[in-house]
């Protein structure tokens, strides 16, 4: 069960007053994100590099839904588009340096204008593109992606402009070109602000950072990660989504129930392996050099972390939960 799911339903006119309430943000400060070093990419960089190169992608999801993601290079994280009557609804928007790529992308499909963000988490490459929308559009994040971006807000790099303009507490739904849009928070997986949107009459859910697909994950401490809760909250939303569901994960290509299935047992099986190491005292050097986790070293290559990084960051986060 999740606990305290409260459901408030907000109707599409009270988001565009919401868009109006400029004192929701003006006080505010932002933050640089949390630092995620052994990343191949760089998740909370302000910008990315040779990002002229890089171009959006979009394709069909399911229903309503499209699916954007950058080819040529590393653009951010994931984004879904709910396209209609009512206009064009995002979860998540890259970084800012994306955000005329990715409305020239989505021109191809509707001349609509993007009226709402959903942010899954308050990671750069994921919400850097608030900073570009956030005259035009109503961005909505769980309240700890505004706690987070406050508290490590710094001169050298002010964040200000990707902070939400509607936050909530444990769930919300929206409705929206014709359908209910789930938006619900999972604390302590990969940060302490994750939350998934699932379209419900369109059946695609967008997990965030809580699925890398074909890759290893990245779960730090530092951000309110905790590797086990993660597992925990993956295998709570499988219960709760149809199988059929089409899956827009952070990272990697369009995914099924089932691969996130898979991915569980992966966490778990990896999880148990260090586990099992740290027990009997070997050193980090000694678990890597034993190459324990070399069963899935296609994942290391999959773009995010190598197995030896992965490997690492299990043995930091398990060696401080033991």
């Amino acid at each position: 069960m999740i606990k305290r799911t409260t459901i408030f339903v907000l109707q599409f006119s009270f988001l565009l007053q919401a868009n109006a309430q400029q004192s929701l943000s003006k006080n505010m400060r932002g933050s640089n994100p949390l630092k995620t070093a052994g990343m191949n990419f760089k998740p909370t960089a302000a910008t990315n590099e040779n990002a002229d190169s890089i171009a959006v992608r979009i394709t069909k999801a399911a229903g309503n839904v499209y699916f954007l993601d950058c080819i040529n290079g590393f653009g951010g994280g994931n984004v879904a588009a709910s396209v209609g009557e009512d206009g064009i609804l995002l979860v998540d928007d890259m970084y800012s340096s994306m955000s005329a790529k990715i409305e020239s992308s989505l021109r191809t499909i509707s001349p609509k204008p993007v009226k709402i963000i959903l942010n899954t988490h308050f990671h750069r490459d994921h919400i850097g593109g608030n900073e570009a929308f956030n005259t035009s559009a109503v961005i909505v994040g769980h309240e700890n992606i505004g706690k987070r971006l406050i508290q490590n807000n710094n001169e050298s790099d002010p964040t200000i402009a990707l902070l939400p303009k509607v936050t909530f507490a444990d769930s919300l739904v929206i409705n929206f070109n014709g359908e209910a849009i789930q938006m619900i928070h999972f604390a302590n997986s990969h940060t302490d602000g994750d939350a998934m949107i699932y379209f419900t009459k369109s059946k695609v859910l967008h997990l965030g950072d809580m699925f890398f697909f074909e890759m290893f994950p990245a779960v730090y401490a530092e951000g309110g990660g905790n590797i086990k809760q993660l597992v925990t909250s993956l295998e709570k939303i499988i219960t709760r989504i149809p199988p059929d569901a089409i899956i827009v994960p952070g990272h990697g290509k369009l995914a099924t129930m089932q691969d996130l299935k898979t991915y569980v047992v992966m966490l778990k099986e990896t999880i148990t392996i260090i586990e099992t190491k740290i027990k009997e005292g070997q050193t980090l050097v000694q678990v890597q050099n034993e190459k324990v986790l070399a069963k899935y070293d296609q994942l290391g290559n999959g773009g995010a972390q190598t197995t030896a990084q992965y490997t690492a960051m299990l043995y930091k986060l398990l060696s401080t939960n033991k």
